[in-house]
């Protein structure tokens, strides 16, 4: 870990600190010290494999602003070992706060300059094949059977069809991705669930509407991104 590295995260702690009028926590410079000591040990391009994997495990209160430390510290350690930073949490919900709210507020604050996307698995987007095949072939049914049926009930045409071509307009105007937590209302489980895809299921590149998948459109975004904020399950 270089000099000049120490110094930009330092002064990237510093000026988030100044800019936003907070109070330097010992707790979360020690998280700093701690992180930049464990990520330091792991090898640049070309250096030899260390002896021991770079882990850290840190617990720490509520109002510590780990958030922050771990941020501050990682992102640039990560652009200067030319390494993309993966930052995973345990809901969607928690990754959507860090996307939309954490990193934009750190990046404005701190100085550092870092691209960032949000990675989520392939039951959060619409297929579109599938949504064609329901709408053309089976004119809105499911076909599903509820094994558990007061966690997912069936859909029938009446219910599932509106909101299918609601889907298939929203897709063709443009006014929506196809992500599930991006569609203006609540989607019942009966009616989703038939009108995704699985990586069993998926037939990627050979996909007719492969250039329309918004699956595939999203994890496009992530080839460029310094930092790629998904859930545990998808990390692993």
């Amino acid at each position: 870990m270089t000099d000049a590295l120490k110094d930009e995260i330092r002064q990237a702690y510093t000026t988030l600190m100044d800019s936003k009028q907070l109070t330097p926590r010992w707790g979360q410079r020690q998280m700093i010290a701690e992180i930049a000591k464990t990520l330091g040990n792991i090898p640049g391009p070309g250096e030899a494999k260390p002896s021991a994997p770079a882990v850290c495990v840190i617990e720490a209160g509520t109002g510590t602003g780990k958030t922050i430390a771990y941020a501050v510290t990682a992102i640039p350690m990560a652009l200067a070992l030319d390494k993309r930073l993966i930052v995973a949490t345990a809901t969607v919900a928690l990754q959507e706060q860090f996307v939309n709210k954490d990193l934009p507020d750190i990046k404005r604050h701190s100085g550092l300059e870092f691209t960032y996307a949000l990675a989520k698995g392939r039951r959060r987007y619409v297929c579109l094949s599938k949504l064609d095949r329901l709408l053309v072939e089976g004119k809105g049914e499911t076909g599903m059977l509820a094994l558990q049926p007061e966690e997912l009930e069936p859909a029938t045409p009446v219910e599932a069809v509106p909101v299918y071509n609601a889907m298939i307009d929203a897709l063709g105007r443009g006014q929506w991705d196809g992500d599930r937590d991006n569609w203006p209302d609540a989607i019942a489980e009966g009616i989703w669930f038939p009108a995704t895809t699985d990586h069993a299921q998926c037939t990627g590149r050979r996909c007719p509407n492969i250039a329309q998948c918004s699956f595939f459109q999203a994890r496009d975004e992530l080839q460029n991104a310094d930092v790629i904020v998904t859930n545990h399950d998808l990390a692993l």
